[in-house]
């Protein structure tokens, strides 16, 4: 089958970008297999994750750490899926109640279900879980084999396949935006790529009073305002390594709340200096909700008046099992929110060019779609 890959033997992870698209065994199904299944991709979605290995911005130490565990030199990378149910092991049906047949997405953290986290409900911060396609190899190919515990059934009769296969990405954005009650709140969401656009979304269906939009981006800053943000503020595309806050863009968000800073942040692109810049922003008492993921260090500005002022920081991974999952099932299968137009339209462009035949994958163009796109779905 074909498979897109990370390869160590390309020339390592510091000297490459990418992925490459190569032939592998499909997945067969063994006597320990279980409670496993084999599924069949239907389409697969290029999450911000993915970018970020693509970049090898994010994700190189556990990648090559689990590779190394492996013994292996190519990792499949891709998490965000909706796929058919081809094959399951014996114990399967009964007890998870998923046939052949069934479609389905998938919680992309496989948990071990024996740490202190997961005997006390918080599986999504699970001391020993797996992630599909980093710290194991994952959905960007044919067929996959995963365990049949991370399944989530999906009516495509009442969520459009290509958006059911962003339901993991979605569901990042469903526990951002409820990890605190934004209802009647001012909210500012620095980097309205794609989950920022899917923040921006759900914020305003759960009543914030006011959204303000930060991107480097004009293009990106005019999608939010089709999106129904307030304001809209440019900042400046910062160094790399400059990680002081933008102080325009401070000013600009001060001058919007009437001097006081925002009640909540979003900080979604994951630059040091986004991270300043949203805690400079907020106002003494409020939340800085940090979701924007890079390695490395980070420098706190000011780090006495970030205490001195109260603010309230969060940090947000993954998706609560299986409480966002079902709040996401809602949003999306409820036809009165308007949520899934608004994610056809200004995050799937219309499909006008954001869903890519996975045959006919080509670095170079993918390169340019990335550039193009704030998501690409692969069609299988």
């Amino acid at each position: 089958m074909k498979a897109l890959v990370f390869d160590n033997t390309k020339g390592g992870w510091e000297n490459t970008h990418g992925l490459w698209q190569v032939d592998m065994p499909e997945p067969v199904m063994t006597a320990s297999d279980e409670e496993n299944v084999i599924v069949k991709m239907r389409y697969a979605g290029f999450c911000g994750s993915d970018r970020g290995i693509w970049s090898r911005s994010s994700f190189g130490p556990l990648i090559q750490s689990t590779l190394q565990k492996e013994g292996k030199t190519q990792r499949l990378v891709g998490h965000e899926l909706l796929a058919e149910v081809v094959e399951v092991g014996s114990k399967v049906t009964e007890k998870y109640n998923i046939k052949v047949g069934d479609i389905v997405s998938a919680e992309s953290h496989i948990t071990c279900g024996k740490c202190y986290q997961c005997q006390v409900g918080d599986k999504h911060v699970c001391a020993d879980d797996i992630i599909i396609g980093i710290s194991q190899d994952g959905c960007f190919a044919q067929y996959a084999k995963l365990p049949a515990k991370v399944l989530w059934p999906t009516d495509i009769t009442k969520i459009d396949p290509r958006v059911a296969a962003m339901q993991e990405p979605f569901g990042n954005a469903v526990h951002v935006c409820t990890k605190v009650d934004l209802k009647g709140k001012s909210v500012a969401v620095f980097g309205t790529g794609a989950i920022g656009s899917l923040c921006v979304i759900i914020a305003k269906g759960m009543g914030a009073r006011q959204i303000i939009g930060i991107n480097p981006s004009a293009d990106k800053l005019e999608t939010s305002k089709e999106l129904g943000v307030d304001a809209v503020v440019q900042c400046a595309r910062k160094e790399a390594g400059d990680w002081t806050k933008d102080q325009i863009v401070v000013d600009k968000i001060k001058e919007l709340t009437n001097g006081v800073g925002v009640d909540v942040s979003l900080e979604m692109a994951g630059y040091n200096s986004s991270v300043n810049t949203a805690i400079a922003s907020t106002r003494r008492g409020g939340d800085v909700i940090l979701f924007g993921l890079k390695s490395g260090n980070f420098t706190i500005e000011s780090f006495e008046t970030m205490i001195r002022n109260g603010i309230n920081i969060h940090s947000i991974i993954g998706r609560q099992i299986w409480r966002t999952w079902e709040f996401t099932k809602k949003l999306l299968e409820d036809e009165s929110n308007g949520v899934q137009p608004k994610i056809i339209k200004h995050v799937l462009k219309d499909f006008n060019g954001s869903v890519v035949k996975f045959k006919d994958f080509d670095r170079d163009e993918f390169d340019l779609k990335l550039k193009d796109f704030p998501k690409v779905i692969f069609e299988f």
